[in-house]
Formats: C-alpha cells, structure tokens, sequence
C-alpha cells in the first residue's frame, strides 16, 4: 500500500480547515508507512483510521481519548480501548466496565471487549496515537500524530453541536483541554483505568467511581441531544 492510500475518510476532509495542512499530514503518513515496512505495527493498516471511518464530525456525542493502540499482537483494531470480539477483555478495560455497572445497575458486563456498538451511536472512540510498534508502548509518540488528533478534536467541536469529552489520565488531559471550548462542550476528566493507575487509590477515588458514563447522558440529554445506551 502506497503512502498516498494512507488517508482520513472523506467525511474528515475538514480536518485540514482547522490549523492542520496537507503537508503535515503527507509528512507524518510517509513516517507512518516507513513504519509498516520497517516491522510489525498496529493496527492494520486498513484500521488505522477505523475510528473516524465509524462517526462523522457532525453526528459526534462523546469522545472517549485513549493515549496509543494496544501493542500487543491481535488487540488493537483502530478504536481507543476497543479489542476485537475473540480477544479477552484487558485490564484498562474492565476498569471502564466496572464503572458503567456502578453507573447502571442493570447493565452487564458482556464477555468480550469490542465497542463498536458506541461508536454506532455517536462515541469517536479516538486515540491520540494511532499507531504503535508490536511490544513497545508510545513507539509511534514522536512521529506527529498528536498535531492530526487535536485538529480532530477541533473538527468535532465546530461541527457537533454539543460534545461531551472523557479525558482519562494526565496525558489524554494535557494534549486536548488546551484545544476544548468549555464554553460549548463539556469535559469529564480522571485517571486513566489502567491498573497502575487504579492499585494505588483508595476505593473512593478509584476510577470506577467516577459516574462519567450517566453523566455524559444527563449532559446530552440538557443540551437536546440523544444519550448512548452503553450496553453492549
């Protein structure tokens, strides 16, 4: 696959109307490809702008920013936190389930750990980084991803009318509050789920107990705006 395929959706053309060219997005796919051929990176290429292809900027509800793609082999399939249906649920993961069941008594946990179902509804499940080197977390942090999600980030906020934004960890917080209008969108932010965020709070700081899933609902519900229904 040529340099030249490695392109947003149509639907995303309008990322470049929001401080972010051409030519630096020619530049960063010519690194990204040299990346594919150099070893094994994920996701697919085919995935790699799987979570754009799912939701257009206008229909956008909530964002739910992940730092980079699963490096292990067969996980990452192009949406933040998402693994494909036959892939055992991660860890990060089942800190979000627990969260959504505190949130729902009536929701459950399914068996698996694909989202797909949100993004149908409206979550631009988006990681800052969207690719990764098998094995080797943030491998992909230096090659200009950062400068096209935040012009995505951008994109949504001019063409949604109300977005709800869920920044988990200090590093999804402190790459996009800085490109958020708090005067028209909203943020819910808190530790990332991972474990080695989680073991060492007390439970009622855990991430678990953040409400951010109902409270996204109640934000879209006040601003006219259809809530998700996060079962899966």
């Amino acid at each position: 696959m040529s340099t030249s395929t490695l392109v947003p959706p149509p639907a995303w053309n309008s990322v470049f109307d929001h401080g972010y060219t051409r030519e630096q997005f020619a530049a960063l796919m010519t690194a990204v490809d040299a990346a594919y051929a150099q070893g094994d990176v994920f996701p697919s290429r085919e995935n790699l702008f799987r979570a754009l292809a799912l939701v257009r900027p206008a229909d956008v509800k909530v964002v739910i920013l992940g730092q980079d793609p699963y490096p292990t082999p067969g996980n990452a399939h192009g949406l933040s936190f998402s693994v494909p249906p036959s892939v055992r649920t991660p860890a990060s993961l089942k800190n979000i389930y627990a969260s959504l069941a505190r949130s729902f008594p009536d929701w459950r946990a399914p068996a698996s750990g694909h989202l797909e179902p949100w993004a149908h509804q409206g979550v631009l499940l988006l990681n800052l980084i969207l690719s990764v080197r098998s094995g080797e977390p943030m491998s992909h942090a230096k090659l200009g991803w950062q400068a096209f999600t935040q012009a995505v980030l951008r994109t949504v906020q001019t063409e949604s009318p109300f977005v709800v934004f869920m920044l988990w960890g200090g590093k999804a917080e402190t790459a996009a509050r800085p490109h958020i209008d708090t005067s028209r969108h909203m943020i819910l932010a808190d530790q990332h789920p991972s474990p080695l965020a989680q073991n060492r709070l007390p439970p009622a700081q855990k991430f678990s107990a953040n409400n951010h899933f109902a409270e996204a609902n109640r934000l879209l519900v006040s601003r006219g705006r259809q809530p998700v229904d996060w079962r899966l």
